[in-house]
C-alpha cells in the first residue's frame, strides 16, 4: 500500500489550522509543513506545534528542515524541539532535512541572513554529523563534537519514539542519496516522473548493498503536484489552471510528474509510483489553502489505493 501525505505552507494560521483537521479526518498518513526563513512560512518548527495538537493520527514534520550550519539549526536545539513535538503529538513526528539547492540565488538567501553555505560536498558532511549527533542526543548519550562545538552535551527528556523520531533525507543527486542510503529512515525525491523515480530508487538500492543495509529498511517518497478535477469539468482547463497558478508552460515537465486529471487517471498515476518502488506520495494540491481537492482525494482516491492494496 502507498501512503499518501500532504504538504502545507503558508501564512494563514486560520486557514492551516482548518487544512491540518481535515486532513487528519480524512486519513491521510502523513503532514508536513516548510520550514526557513522564506516569506511563504512561518517558523516551521514552531507551526509544527500547532500540527501535533491540532491533529490525532497523522505522522508529521516539517517537509523538509535544515542543518547544514548552526546557524540554521544548532543541533542541540535542534534535538530538543523535535523532542518537544514528539510529546506533542504522542509519538507521530518525523524528521526531514533537505541538504540543499544549488539554484541561483538559494545561497544569497541564506547569507543575507548571517547563515553560512558551504559548498555541496560541506553541506552533506554537515548533515551526516549532525544526523549521528542527533541519535546519539535522544539516545541521552553524552555528546562530543569539536565540528558542531559540542562538549559533552545532553538533552533531556527523552522523545516519546524509542531511538528518537525518524530521519528521512531528501536527496536528488548521487552523493546525497548516498548519505541518505548510510543514515536515513526515509527518503525523498521531488518531482520525477514514476520511470526516473525507478531510476533514482535504483541508485539508492545500490547505495544500501554498499552501506550493507537492507533494501526495505529505508522508506521511499517523491513529492508531486496534484490537481484533480470534478466531473464534468474538462481536463484541459484544470491542466491550464494548473500551468497558469504554477507559472509553467503546457509543455513543461513539472507536469511529467503531477497527479493531473479525474480519479481514475490520479488513480494510475499514483499506483505507477507505486509500481517504481514508492511507499509514499507527498502531495501538494492545487487549489491549497482550500480544501476541496484534499477531501475530493481522500473521499476518491485514498479508498481507491486502499482496495488495490487489500
Amino acid at each position: 500500500m502507498i501512503a499518501v501525505g500532504v504538504q502545507t505552507w503558508g501564512t494563514d494560521v486560520a486557514a492551516l489550522r482548518r487544512y491540518w483537521a481535515a486532513a487528519d479526518a480524512l486519513g491521510y498518513a502523513r503532514v508536513t509543513y516548510g520550514d526557513g526563513l522564506w516569506e511563504w512560512t512561518h517558523d516551521g518548527w514552531t507551526l509544527l506545534a500547532a500540527l501535533a495538537l491540532e491533529t490525532r493520527r497523522c505522522r508529521i514534520g516539517p517537509a523538509v528542515t535544515y542543518a547544514f550550519d548552526r546557524a540554521a539549526h544548532h543541533v542541540s536545539w535542534l534535538a530538543k524541539r523535535a523532542v518537544a513535538v514528539d510529546h506533542l503529538s504522542n509519538g507521530r513526528l518525523d524528521v526531514r532535512f533537505a541538504v540543499g539547492a544549488e539554484a541561483p540565488g538559494v545561497a544569497d538567501s541564506w547569507r543575507r541572513h548571517g547563515i553560512a553555505y558551504p559548498r555541496p560536498a560541506e553541506r552533506l558532511a554537515r548533515l551526516e554529523t549532525v544526523v549521528h549527533a542527533l541519535r546519539r542526543l535522544w539516545a541521552g548519550d553524552a555528546v562530543t563534537s569539536a565540528s558542531l562545538g559540542l562538549r559533552e552535551a545532553r538533552v533531556t527528556p527523552a522523545p516519546v519514539q524509542r531511538g528518537g523520531p525518524p530521519v528521512w533525507i531528501a536527496a536528488m543527486r548521487p552523493r546525497a542519496i548516498a548519505l541518505a542510503a548510510r543514515c536515513a529512515d526515509g527518503w525523498e525525491a521531488s518531482f520525477l516522473p514514476p520511470a526516473a523515480f525507478g531510476n533514482a530508487a535504483a541508485q539508492l538500492d545500490a547505495a544500501l548493498a554498499m552501506a550493507g543495509r537492507p533494501r526495505d529498511g529505508v522508506r521511499r517518497s517523491v513529492e508531486v503536484d496534484a490537481a484533480l478535477l470534478d466531473a464534468p469539468a474538462p481536463v484541459a482547463a484544470v491542466i491550464e489552471r494548473f500551468c497558469r497558478r504554477r507559472g509553467i508552460a503546457r509543455d513543461h515537465p513539472l507536469l511529467d510528474a503531477a497527479l493531473v486529471g479525474d480519479t481514475d487517471a490520479v488513480v494510475a498515476r499514483a499506483r505507477a509510483y507505486g509500481a517504481a518502488g514508492a511507499t509514499d506520495l507527498m502531495v501538494g494540491f492545487d487549489d491549497f489553502p482550500e480544501t476541496a481537492m484534499l477531501e475530493r482525494f481522500g473521499t476518491r482516491v485514498l479508498p481507491a489505493l486502499s482496495a488495490r492494496a487489500a
